[in-house]
């Protein structure tokens, strides 16, 4: 089976958390973006910031890495490794990113928005749990 590592960030301002969504999927995610061959997670996570939201990574910590199967390619597994970030700028659509949303803990209980699975049943359930959203 194919696989393929992502590394994502995790930005809350107010109380709510950063999800985009991306041109052609109704799906929100966590900004963020597949490693490249050589790369470190900083350079990927600096790379599709940029590319994704407009905005620039100021500072990273690792919160936990998720392993699983992709949900638009079902024969990749995918191994997330997601940062708690802070960023310079505001955040803006760009690139392959239609809208961004910031969602609220009342959203997210409520399940307003579609979400990757592992997005809704893994990393915002921990998220919660270690009392950072």
């Amino acid at each position: 089976m194919e696989s393929k590592t992502r590394v994502a960030g995790i930005l809350i301002k107010d109380g709510k958390l950063l999800m985009v969504k991306g041109r052609k999927c109704p799906e929100l995610w966590t900004p963020g973006g597949t490693l490249e061959s050589g790369e470190t997670d900083e350079q990927c996570l600096r790379r599709e910031l940029k590319e994704e939201i407009s905005v620039e990574l100021k500072d990273m910590k690792f919160f936990k890495e998720y392993t699983g199967k992709s949900f638009y390619v079902p024969n990749k597994v995918v191994t997330q490794h997601i940062y708690i970030i802070s960023v310079k700028g505001a955040p803006k659509p760009d690139s392959e990113i239609d809208e961004l949303i910031w969602l609220s803990r009342e959203e997210f209980k409520i399940k307003k928005y579609p979400m990757i699975p592992i997005t809704e049943e893994e990393i915002i359930p921990d998220l919660i749990k270690k009392r950072i959203f």
